[in-house]
């Protein structure tokens, strides 16, 4: 299934990426580095510039040009992406974060995870919830 990370740390990028591979799950997963880049990935009206439509966008909060809430007020009033599933996944436990995520109508919220295996572990409970993921082929 196709996953949008919207993310605009690398490192983070790279523990996911990390991750996703030690889980035992396979997906195709698209990275936009923020909000700004991941609308124009999801508005995208040149069908050989287009991405697949994600199954669910995780999405950080703290970002450059367009913070997660922010991504999240624009993708709602868009008519053709107002049902995404996001999955907020960041650094922030600030209740006023989550409270704002919620508000935007965020499918959930996790604060990141520090380091690989539990990066490993979210993902596993992720799919195990929503099958975000398809078992990998052997």
């Amino acid at each position: 299934m196709n996953i949008l990370l919207v993310e605009d740390n690398d490192v983070d990028v790279l523990l996911f990426q990390r991750a996703l591979r030690k889980s035992g799950t396979s997906s195709s997963v698209i990275h936009a580095k923020d909000g700004v880049e991941a609308l124009e990935m999801l508005n995208e009206k040149d069908a050989d510039k287009q991405v697949p439509q994600p199954y669910v966008i995780l999405l950080d909060i703290n970002m450059p040009r367009m913070n997660g809430h922010e991504f999240l007020k624009e993708l709602r009033a868009n008519e053709q992406l107002s049902s995404s599933r996001v999955v907020v996944v960041t650094t922030s436990d600030d209740p006023k974060d989550i409270e704002l995520a919620y508000g935007h109508f965020a499918s959930g919220y996790i604060v990141k995870p520090g380091g690989t295996a539990e990066m490993t572990k979210v993902l596993k409970t992720l799919h195990e919830y929503w099958g975000i993921c398809e078992p990998s082929v052997k």
